[in-house]
């Protein structure tokens, strides 16, 4: 029964989003990611690393799951960099402490965030590396849901941009 239960949990929620898609209304998106202090550039030496902090905005009755969301159950959320090989996440990401709550559905312990948490890291470039300006894009996967609905799993990208120079 369990098994079945977690199959509907999953599959209806992808039903529902096909038959909802198929009408002309907006699809949901309850949650806006943003980077805090700005869009602006952000000013690295080679050989070194500039803190970035993500920021998610969850809309009320919703949450995504943590970054230390165990397997078997929903999609945990997943922060990567994307567009340069020379530049790359360094370290782990701060994340604030989640709300464990057990989910009958999943039958597991899961970890949620809620409201507006912070996600922070270091970007690090190495040294020798180009000077000059990088486009980059942070891709945040995560998975959304409420007491009653769990939408399919996505990808945002958020851009950020490096402003690289030289050590003296």
């Amino acid at each position: 029964m369990r098994c079945i239960l977690k199959a509907m949990r999953i599959l209806l929620p992808l039903l529902l989003v096909s038959v909802l898609g198929s009408s002309h209304a907006p699809p949901l998106k309850p949650v806006r990611w943003t980077l805090a202090n700005g869009t602006g550039p952000r000013s690295v030496v080679s050989g070194r690393v500039v803190e970035v902090t993500l920021q998610a905005e969850i809309e009320k009755g919703w949450y995504i799951y943590s970054l230390t969301q165990k397997p078997g159950g929903p999609i945990p959320l997943r922060i990567q960099l994307v567009g340069a090989a020379d530049v790359g996440v360094r370290g782990a990401i701060k994340a604030p402490k989640p709300v464990t709550k057990f989910d009958p559905n999943f039958g597991i312990e899961t970890e949620l965030h809620r409201g507006k948490p912070k996600f922070t890291f270091a970007v690090g470039v190495p040294a020798g590396s180009l000077t000059g300006k990088r486009d980059l894009q942070i891709a945040a996967r995560y998975q959304a849901c409420s007491e009653t609905l769990c939408l399919p799993p996505r990808t945002e990208k958020i851009g950020l941009t490096l402003r690289i120079t030289s050590a003296r």
